[in-house]
């Protein structure tokens, strides 16, 4: 007995290939005015790994100088200029928006069956407000930095400091929009966008993560963007906020500051968290083990991290 094989009939013409977002449409224009999640996403990689290694190379420059006790490298000024700009632009540019702007973009609306996110055209100025706070802050770094160390502390930073305070806090400020547009728009697609079925707690982690990380974008970064506002403002107009000579509280100042920074830490970990989750997941092929309180326990690092910034405060002590 013979085997017959089906032939299939020869065409003359070529398969087309399927189009996808990267081949839908084509141009500079296409990418720059794009309102799908996953072209915006690649946006945010790009213009992140670029501050991942402007940052690290203020690292390297940083550890070449510890090689030897002797400024070697750099003098004492240029140093804490470095040590600045490497920590603004790793926590503000790199760090705070990696997970959420790229793997959150790309991943939420796929994972929930969603056709994109909520507001398009809002997680599109994200990008555009994300790149406008960048450029203040990298007017800073070329036009001489800033020396302040990434936290700003008063009362250096609003009466000594001679360097370029205003255009870093500033950039901060604006990029932190870009933070809250962000949360917002995770959120309202978790809530309205979900597929028929796809109940809370059949929701991935990592779509979890991403929730109780943008409950911390909204309701945490108002209060640095105002802060640094205000570091601003008391440089400029020499208001007495928190410098002591002008009848400011410095420890006022911490306390804001870290009442944003330290949510800002789980801003960095959550999202890691439920990547985590879901690769251990995938590649064991079993389920993870105790999901909900693994679900809950997300939304409860970001709610307690809102309560427990004084921890940051053990050098300046604070009233009881």
């Amino acid at each position: 007995m013979s085997s017959a094989v089906m032939v299939p009939p020869r065409s003359d013409h070529p398969v087309e290939p399927r189009v996808n977002y990267l081949n839908a449409t084509y141009g500079v224009k296409s990418w720059l005015l794009t309102r799908d999640h996953k072209r915006i996403a690649l946006l945010y990689l790009a213009s992140i790994t670029f501050f991942f290694f402007l940052g690290g190379l203020f690292a390297l420059l940083i550890r070449l100088e510890l090689l030897t006790p002797a400024g070697d490298l750099v003098q004492s000024q240029t140093y804490n200029k470095l040590f600045t700009m490497h920590g603004v632009i790793m926590v503000f540019f790199f760090l705070i928006p990696s997970i959420p702007a790229v793997l959150g973009n790309f991943l939420i609306p796929m994972m929930i069956g969603a056709k994109d996110l909520a507001f398009p055209r809002l997680n599109l100025l994200s990008w555009y407000i994300y790149m406008v706070g960048a450029t203040f802050t990298l007017w800073a770094v070329v036009h001489g930095g800033v020396d302040t160390g990434w936290t700003f502390y008063t009362p250096y930073s609003t009466a000594s400091s001679n360097t370029h305070v205003i255009a870093t806090a500033v950039g901060i400020f604006i990029t932190g929009f870009s933070s809250i547009l962000t949360g917002l728009n995770f959120i309202v697609t978790i809530h309205t966008m979900r597929a028929p079925g796809l109940t809370w707690f059949r929701l991935p982690l990592f779509v979890w993560s991403h929730y109780a990380t943008s409950l911390i974008f909204v309701l945490a970064t108002p209060v640095i963007a105002v802060t640094l506002l205000m570091v601003a403002v008391e440089r400029l107009f020499h208001l007495g906020i928190f410098d002591p000579k002008l009848g400011g509280d410095p420890i006022l100042f911490q306390h804001l500051f870290w009442f944003y920074s330290h949510p800002a830490v789980y801003i960095m970990v959550l999202p890691a968290m439920g990547v985590v989750s879901e690769l251990v997941t995938t590649f064991s092929r079993k389920n993870i083990f105790g999901y909900k309180f693994v679900a809950f326990a997300s939304i409860g690092i970001a709610v307690l991290g809102f309560l427990v910034w004084g921890h940051h405060m053990f050098v300046s002590g604070q009233s009881v």
